[in-house]
C-alpha cells in the first residue's frame, strides 16, 4: 500500500514538474523577443484577476504593475530603473549644481531644475522640515503641480525617498491625509492614502490610441490609481477624489474577449506622437523645435524618434542594450544632467551618414580641412537656421502681462525670444496649439562645448534670490511668494510701493529691472514680502541674480563662475539637433564664404551677453568671442577667403588666358611671316587678354551670371589645392620661358661679337 502511495506521489511530483516546466517553456516563448503580447487578464493592485464579462472583480482599477508586470510578462523593476521614470531621483548633483543651487537636491525634474529653462520655477521640499514657511513642492504636488501629465509612472510617483509605497506607508504610521504630517516632503499636506500612487503606466508610450487629456482630467481631480484605467479607454471613470465623490469604474465589455482577457493595439515601439506628447512643448520652449516634416529633413524621410533614440534589445550600445531596459539613448545637452554616465548612447549623426545606417545617404566631405570636422559639429552646418522662436531670456523678478497664460504661476516668468522682443509663449501654445506655431525664423547662436562647436540656445536669467551666509549657491523664494507680492501691490499700490520705481525703460511695454533703483527696490520688496510671511532669513539676505551676477543692492555685485558656452550660471544651455536642413542649405554649400565673411554670422554675429543696461537695451558681444576666437585670428580667416582667395583665382585666371596671347601673337607672327609686323599689332594679344579680364570684372557682379559661365565659388574652394599647384606650375613654366629666353638672347649676342 505504502508502495503505491509512494508510486502515487512520485508522478504527481512529476505532472507538477512537467507542467511547471511547460509554463516556463510557454512563458518565455512568450517572453521572447519577436513576441506579441496574446490575450491577457487585467489585474488589480493584489493581483487579483478582473473580469469584466463574467462581472469578477469589475469595480476595481486596472494595474500597470500588476497587469504587465507581475503577471511575469515583463520586468517591471527593470523597466522604471529608466531616467524617464526616475526623472533623477535616487542621483546626487552635479559638482556644479551643488555649488550653485541650495534647492538643488538631484540633477533631474524630481529635486532639481525642473523643466523650466531659468530659475523661479518650483523647488523639491526636503524630506525633514521645520515649518511649512520654507516648504515648496512635495512629492505629492509634483504631481498635482501637472509634472505627472507627462512623467509616466513609477519611481518618485510610487514610491517615497526611503523606498516606501506612498500609500501603504502613509496607512502604516497612522499620518492623516492632507494633514501636516510631521513637515514631511513626501507627505505634508498629502492624500496618498485616498488617492493611491502613480504606477509606471505602460500604455501612455505603447498604445497609439492612448487618452492623455483623460490622463490629465483624472490626475486634476485626484484619482491617481484610476487613471491609467481611464486613460487607455477600456473603461469609464467617474467621481472625484478632490471632490469627494465616489470613483468608479465602468469597463467596456465589448473591449473584452468571451474569457473576459482583453488584447488591446499595443505596439512595441512608441510612436513619434508619444515622444513629441510630452517633448514638444518644452522642446519648442527651449530650442525652438517643430519636430515637423516641414522643418526637419530626417522626419520628411519617415523616420522615427527611436531610429535614433533607441532602447532595450534595439540599442546598439552596450550601457543601454538589454532585455526590458528602458534607459532611452540620449546625447549630451548641457542643459540636461540626468544619467550622464549614458551620454551619447543616442544614434550620432556620423553613425548613420558613415555607413548608411536605416538607408542614410553616405556624407562626403573632402574638400573641408580635417580641423573643420574635428571642430565643429554635424549640427553647425546642417541647422543654420530655426524656424520657430525660442526663450532666450526669462526673467522671474516681474509679472508676465500676456494674454491666456493658463496659470497663475507661468505669470511670473516673462521671456523674450532671439531678437530681444518680448515673447508670450505660453499664450502662444495656449491659443494656436504646437501645430500652428508662428513661423520666426533666426539664425542659432554658436557656442563652444566640450572643444566643439555647436548651435545652441543659451537662456539668460533674472531673478530674485537668497544667499545664506557660509553656504555656497542661492536658493530660491517660492514662486507662489513672489507672485504674491506683484499681485498685492497691483491691487494696492501701498502693499510694497517700492515696486513702482520699476518701469519700462526701453518702451517695449514691458517692465524691466537694471537700473540701480529699480534693482534696490526689488530687494528691499522681496525682503519685505519674506519678513511679511515669516520665511525664517537669520544668516539670509535678498539678491537679485543677472546671468553671473549676484546684486546685493544696485551698486555692488559679485559674479559666479560659469563656463564660456552658458549664459548664465542658473539657467540652461540647449543644443539643437532636431529640425536639420537639407544638405543643400547647410553651411559651406555655397564655398567658405557662408562662414568666412565679415557679413557671415559665423564669427561675427551679435551675441547676447546681458539681456538689459541700464537703458533697456540688449548688451552684445561678436560671437568669435564665443568660440574662444581674437579679433585678429577671426579676420585673419576673412580677409583670406574675401580678399587673398579671389585674387589667387583672378590671377589663375589670367594665367588661364595666358596661352591666348600666346596663341595670338603665334597666328600674327604666321600671318607676317613674309613681311614686317606693324609695331602696335604685338599689342593687339594683351588687349584681348585685358578685354577679357575687365568682362570677367563686370561678371562678377552679377552672382548668377558668374555661376552660369564660370566655375562656381564652392567649385573653386573645393578645389583649392589643386588650383594653387596649377599656379605655382605656370609660375615655374613661367619663370623656365623667362629664362629661355633670357639664354637665347644672350647666345645670340656673343655670337654677334
Amino acid at each position: 500500500m505504502r508502495f503505491r502511495l509512494a508510486i502515487i506521489a512520485s508522478m504527481l511530483v512529476l505532472l507538477a514538474v512537467m507542467t511547471a516546466m511547460a509554463e516556463n517553456a510557454l512563458r518565455a516563448a512568450e517572453n521572447s523577443i519577436d513576441a506579441v503580447c496574446p490575450p491577457f487578464f487585467l489585474r488589480d493592485e493584489t493581483g487579483a484577476v478582473i473580469d469584466p464579462v463574467h462581472e469578477i472583480n469589475a469595480a476595481a482599477p486596472y494595474s500597470p504593475k500588476q497587469t504587465c508586470g507581475a503577471a511575469g510578462c515583463h520586468d517591471y523593476a527593470t523597466i522604471t530603473q529608466g531616467f524617464h521614470f526616475t526623472q533623477g531621483a535616487g542621483e546626487a548633483p552635479t559638482a556644479a549644481q551643488a555649488e550653485r543651487c541650495q534647492w538643488v537636491s538631484s540633477p533631474g525634474n524630481y529635486g532639481g531644475a525642473w523643466c523650466s529653462p531659468a530659475p523661479l520655477y518650483r523647488y523639491l521640499s526636503a524630506k525633514e522640515n521645520s515649518s511649512a514657511a520654507e516648504m515648496d513642492m512635495t512629492s505629492f504636488s509634483f504631481i498635482t503641480a501637472g509634472c505627472a501629465s507627462c512623467h509616466p509612472g513609477g519611481g518618485s510617483l510610487e514610491y517615497d525617498r526611503q523606498g516606501h509605497r506612498y500609500d501603504e506607508h502613509m496607512r502604516q504610521v497612522g499620518y492623516t491625509s492632507g494633514g501636516d504630517n510631521e513637515f514631511d516632503g513626501d507627505y505634508y499636506q498629502a492624500r496618498w492614502s485616498e488617492t493611491g500612487v502613480l504606477e509606471a503606466d505602460c500604455m501612455i508610450c505603447h498604445q497609439p490610441e492612448y487618452k492623455y487629456d483623460e490622463r490629465e482630467k483624472q490626475l486634476a481631480k485626484l484619482n491617481f490609481r484610476w487613471a491609467p484605467t481611464a486613460a487607455s479607454g477600456w473603461a469609464d471613470v467617474t467621481g472625484s477624489i478632490n471632490d469627494g465623490a465616489p470613483v468608479q469604474v465602468d469597463y467596456h465589455v465589448a473591449a473584452f474577449d468571451a474569457d473576459g482577457k482583453i488584447s488591446p493595439h499595443i505596439v512595441r515601439e512608441p510612436r513619434t506622437e508619444a515622444c513629441t506628447n510630452c517633448h514638444a512643448q518644452p522642446g519648442w520652449k527651449k530650442r525652438g523645435a517643430n519636430y515637423s516634416a516641414r522643418t526637419d529633413v530626417h522626419l520628411r524621410a519617415g523616420l522615427r524618434c527611436v531610429d535614433c533614440h533607441p532602447a532595450g534589445s534595439q540599442a546598439l550600445d552596450s550601457r543601454i542594450n538589454g532585455r526590458e531596459m528602458h534607459q532611452i539613448g540620449k546625447g549630451d545637452d548641457p542643459g540636461g544632467q540626468v544619467r550622464n554616465d549614458l551620454d551619447n548612447t543616442v544614434l550620432e549623426c556620423d553613425y548613420c551618414h558613415t555607413n548608411g545606417h536605416l538607408g542614410a545617404p553616405v556624407a562626403k566631405h573632402a574638400w573641408l580641412p580635417p580641423l573643420h570636422l574635428d571642430g565643429i559639429a554635424c549640427q553647425t552646418c546642417h541647422i543654420p537656421q530655426r524656424t520657430v522662436k525660442a526663450a532666450q531670456v526669462q526673467a522671474g523678478d516681474v509679472l508676465n502681462p500676456g494674454a491666456k497664460i493658463p496659470s497663475k504661476g507661468k505669470q511670473l516668468w516673462v521671456f523674450y525670444g532671439p531678437d530681444m522682443q518680448y515673447y508670450n509663449h505660453y499664450g502662444n501654445l495656449q491659443m494656436m496649439g504646437f501645430t500652428d506655431k508662428p513661423t520666426d525664423p533666426y539664425t542659432p547662436v554658436l557656442a563652444l562645448y566640450k572643444g566643439k562647436i555647436y548651435p545652441v540656445n543659451r537662456v539668460h536669467s533674472a531673478w530674485p534670490a537668497i544667499e545664506t551666509e557660509g553656504k555656497p549657491g542661492l536658493m530660491q523664494p517660492r514662486m507662489s511668494d513672489i507672485r504674491k507680492m506683484w499681485s498685492l501691490n497691483q491691487a494696492d499700490p501701498a502693499k510694497y510701493p517700492q515696486l513702482a520705481e520699476i518701469r519700462d525703460d526701453n518702451g517695449d511695454g514691458i517692465i524691466e529691472v537694471n537700473r540701480p533703483e529699480e534693482i534696490d527696490a526689488l530687494i528691499a520688496s522681496v525682503s519685505a514680502l519674506l519678513a511679511d510671511i515669516r520665511y525664517p532669513m537669520d544668516g539670509k539676505r535678498v539678491v537679485w541674480a543677472m546671468d553671473e551676477r549676484i546684486y546685493r543692492s544696485g551698486a555692488d555685485y559679485r559674479t559666479v563662475d560659469k563656463e564660456d558656452w552658458e549664459a548664465s550660471p542658473y539657467a540652461n544651455v540647449h543644443k539643437y539637433s532636431h529640425d536639420v536642413y537639407p544638405a543643400r542649405s547647410a553651411l559651406g554649400a555655397n564655398g567658405c564664404l557662408d562662414c568666412h565673411d565679415r557679413k557671415a554670422d559665423f564669427f561675427m554675429a551679435q551675441t547676447l551677453r546681458h539681456p538689459f543696461d541700464q537703458d533697456g537695451n540688449a548688451v552684445t558681444m561678436p560671437q568669435y568671442r564665443l568660440l574662444g576666437l581674437t579679433p585678429f585670428s577671426a579676420w585673419i580667416g576673412i580677409m583670406r577667403e574675401t580678399w587673398l582667395k579671389p585674387l589667387l583665382y583672378f590671377g589663375l585666371l589670367l594665367l588661364l588666358l595666358i596661352p591666348l596671347a600666346l596663341a595670338g601673337e603665334f597666328l600674327l607672327r604666321w600671318i607676317f611671316a613674309h613681311h614686317r609686323m606693324p609695331r602696335f599689332f604685338i599689342w593687339v594679344p594683351v588687349i584681348l587678354v585685358c578685354l577679357v579680364g575687365i568682362a570677367i570684372l563686370v561678371l562678377m557682379r552679377d552672382r548668377q551670371l558668374v555661376g552660369f559661365i564660370l566655375p562656381s565659388r564652392l567649385w573653386l574652394d573645393r578645389n583649392h589645392f589643386v588650383l594653387a599647384m596649377l599656379i605655382l606650375l605656370a609660375g615655374v613654366l613661367g619663370m623656365a620661358y623667362q629664362l629661355r629666353n633670357s639664354l637665347q638672347k644672350r647666345t645670340a649676342g656673343k655670337g654677334k661679337i
